[in-house]
Parts: structure tokens; sequence; C-alpha cells
């Protein structure tokens, strides 16, 4: 099978080689370029009076310079959201800025100043590490924290503190202390 392929490239390439058209040598020279003067023609922009009321908006227009205004919102914020969320907030905020102050009840404690990050328990005693602003703290039931809350400890799985000035309870929801 080989054999007869090699046969047949064989006869083909030697019947190209007969019937190729005869080039005595000739070689292909550089090409060689042609100028030729091309009558230039004056064009004068079109009148916006000249031109179509149905094609004034494909006109080209000589190039103006933005205002002010323009390029200051050439690169603006640009958002696809309406802009009513945002007028009705501000609506919202300023009917909250013109309701009088609510009244502090003296007897009310301040919120809570505490966040919960974890506990541990070691040798049946749990330890409970919470965030009290920018400082992180260790407490155990008993303890006083930042001189005016008393960690009293776990209730129904909230951690109870009491606010010592007023002697009043708060607790701090945490979910599961698994």
């Amino acid at each position: 099978m080989k054999k007869a392929v090699l046969a047949g490239a064989a006869v083909a390439t030697l019947l190209a080689a007969l019937f190729a058209p005869e080039d005595e040598g000739s070689i292909v020279g550089p090409a060689t370029a042609t100028t030729r003067q091309v009558e230039r023609v004056a064009v004068a922009p079109l009148a916006a009076a000249t031109i179509p009321q149905t094609h004034r908006a494909l006109a080209i227009e000589p190039r103006r310079a933005l205002e002010d205004e323009e390029a200051a919102t050439l690169f603006a914020k640009q958002s696809w959201q309406p802009e009513t969320p945002k007028k009705i907030m501000l609506d919202q905020q300023a009917a909250q800025a013109a309701l009088p102050a609510a009244r502090v009840d003296a007897n009310a404690p301040p919120p809570l100043p505490f966040q919960f990050l974890g506990r541990f328990v070691d040798e049946g005693k749990a330890a409970y590490f919470l965030q009290a602003g920018e400082r992180n703290v260790v407490a155990r039931p008993g303890d006083t924290l930042e001189e005016r809350y008393r960690f009293d400890g776990v209730v129904q799985g909230a951690l109870q503190f009491t606010y010592l000035p007023l002697n009043l309870k708060q607790t701090l929801a945490v979910g599961d202390l698994n």
C-alpha cells in the first residue's frame, strides 16, 4: 500500500514538471512606484440652513468648548438607581431633625458598650471575651467592668450585666453558647 502511494506521488510530480509553463529564467523585478497628480477640491462646510430638517441630526458640527458645568459632570458618578430613594431618605432625616428631641429617661441605663467575641472554658470555669470600644476584655461572673457594670453571668443564652449607678439589669444577646 505504501509503495502504491509513493509511486502515485512520484508520477504526479513528474507530470507537474512536464506540463509546467516554461519560464526562461525570468526574475521578477522590484515594484516601481508611479505618481499622479490628484486634483484637490476645496470643501466648504455646509450651513445648517442648507441641510434638510430630517438630516440635521446627522450633520457634522464644529467642535465646541465644554461649559464648566459639563466639564464638572464629565466624570461624575453615574447610577442606574432612580433619585427618589435618596430624596425620601433626605425628607425623613429632615422630618426627624424637625421633631423635638425625645426626652431621655433619667432612670434608663445607657446602651451596653460591649460586644461579644467568644467564650473559653477552662477546668469548668467559663471566661467570656468582650470588646468595649477599642479594648478587649475578659469577663467572668462577678467581675466589675469599666467601673460601671458588673457581669452577672449567662441567663437563657444572653450575658447579663448590672448597671451599678442605677442597679438595673441589662442583657447582651449572644445566641447559642455551645
